[in-house]
């Protein structure tokens, strides 16, 4: 593994080593901290560090029933049981397998009349537990994170953003049919650079450019994934594919 100011970023062979690792980072920070707050993103590339989280737990070796879980974004206008949503695929992939109780989860409701509100909302839990313990974050193509687009401000906490054309072109992957994307609700960079571990995961050649954005070391607006060069805690894990040749 290799440190770029303060970030452990490692290059695995393959899409299952690298979500292998980014789970046993997880086991290890939550097994560190039982009761720890812990925020999971969703979409493809996750899926396979969801899958070695739930065959953990099943296996004992990490138990996440003193966890609380906290939602990172949603698509404006999704109910949690649309097509697409977060919260679906979470829920699919990771609490209904483990017997999550409902209590000790809070999502975003993206379909609110009120989404200022949600925001506090969601501020107001992430605080109430003393900040997020364990963040794992896709990338985008264009380097966002969560939903934070390229140029967002990063003193922001929970907020409403307009979608990025790359995103909503990107987004509707997880559709059946054609949907209307305009507007996503996401915590914020802030967020994640107080994030006490952010565990960061990206494959396929489409996203080498953000990492190679990453790699630079600096805090370019333009990708948000470069933001986390701040971190004092950060840790990414990227396939062959994704990671640029120099």
């Amino acid at each position: 593994m290799n440190e770029i100011s303060n970030i452990h970023y490692q290059v695995l062979n393959d899409y299952d080593e690298m979500s292998r690792q980014a789970a046993e980072k997880i086991i290890e920070q939550v097994n560190t901290k039982p009761a720890s707050l812990v925020c999971l993103a969703a979409g493809g590339t996750p899926t396979g560090t969801l899958k070695y989280l739930v065959e953990a737990a099943r296996n004992k070796e990490i138990d996440f029933s003193q966890c609380h879980f906290v939602g990172l974004d949603e698509f404006v206008g999704l109910s949690w049981e649309d097509e697409g949503s977060c919260y679906r695929y979470i829920n699919e992939h990771f609490f209904t397998p483990l017997a999550i109780f409902h209590d000790r989860i809070h999502f975003f409701k993206a379909d609110s009349d009120d989404l200022q509100k949600e925001c506090e909302k969601n501020d107001s839990f992430i605080q109430k537990h003393d900040g997020i313990d364990v963040l794992l974050l896709g990338v985008g193509v264009n380097g966002h994170l969560a939903l934070n687009e390229p140029y967002v401000n990063r003193e922001l906490n929970s907020h409403v953003i307009n979608l990025d054309e790359t995103t909503k072109r990107v987004g509707q992957k997880y559709f059946s049919q054609e949907a209307k994307l305009e507007k996503g609700i996401t915590i914020g960079l802030k967020q994640m650079l107080e994030a006490e571990t952010t565990i960061v995961i990206a494959n396929g050649e489409v996203k080498k450019e953000a990492i190679s954005a990453f790699l630079k070391g600096e805090a370019d607006e333009k990708y948000p994934v470069s933001v986390l060069n701040l971190h004092e805690n950060c840790y990414v894990f990227v396939d062959k594919e994704a990671h640029p040749v120099s």
